[in-house]
């Protein structure tokens, strides 16, 4: 992993528009061009869910599709987080039900969603230049799953460390940053517990 540099990332945008719009089947190195890994929305339609989508039929949509997370927007259409199928089911969900006193199928997406800010972003011209190494060091610095690649101030795609190891047969070692004071606190009291 030495070898490999973090590509330049913000987090600056809160909310941007998402672009619309073949991965080969054969196994990559972590050498190869890093928009190989990428989920580009101009052949492959994002799955896009109002922020007041409840869980369930955010289940139901990332079902329907085979994927394994959505772009969340907002009431001006713009995207302002992204949801992974397994958070739906995971801790957070659990937290969020518990301090709210809500049934699960009460939450929203929202709710659960990694907001916009809080995911490296990356722009395109970057990205053609870097290779599938650069974006595993990216996700690792930065502690998330999923990069966000942004072009002429759209969403064009998205890349997740799951996507990484599914096409180079090589898992990206994340270690999930807590990104709330809720996180740091559930991080600090339960330190056995591990995303």
């Amino acid at each position: 992993m030495s070898e490999f540099k973090e590509i330049q990332w913000s987090s600056a945008a809160d909310k941007v528009a998402i672009h619309h719009a073949s991965q080969s089947s054969d196994t990559l190195s972590w050498h190869d061009n890093a928009l190989h890994v990428m989920d580009d929305f101009k052949t492959l339609s994002a799955v896009e869910l109002p922020e007041s989508t409840l869980v369930s039929d955010a289940e139901s949509a990332m079902s329907k599709t085979a994927r394994r997370y959505a772009c969340v927007k907002d009431s001006s259409d713009k995207m302002i987080g992204l949801v992974a199928l397994r958070e739906l089911h995971g801790r957070k969900a659990t937290q969020v039900a518990t301090r709210t006193q809500t049934n699960w199928k009460e939450l929203t997406v929202k709710e659960l969603m990694m907001p916009l800010s809080a995911l490296p972003q990356v722009e395109l011209s970057n990205l053609r230049k870097s290779r599938i190494g650069d974006v595993a060091a990216t996700l690792k610095a930065s502690g998330r799953d999923f990069l966000i690649v942004i072009n002429q101030e759209e969403v064009f795609g998205v890349i997740s460390s799951l996507r990484i190891a599914q096409l180079t047969g090589e898992s990206v070692n994340v270690f999930h940053l807590p990104s709330s004071f809720a996180e740091i606190l559930s991080a600090v009291n339960h330190k056995e517990v591990i995303d």
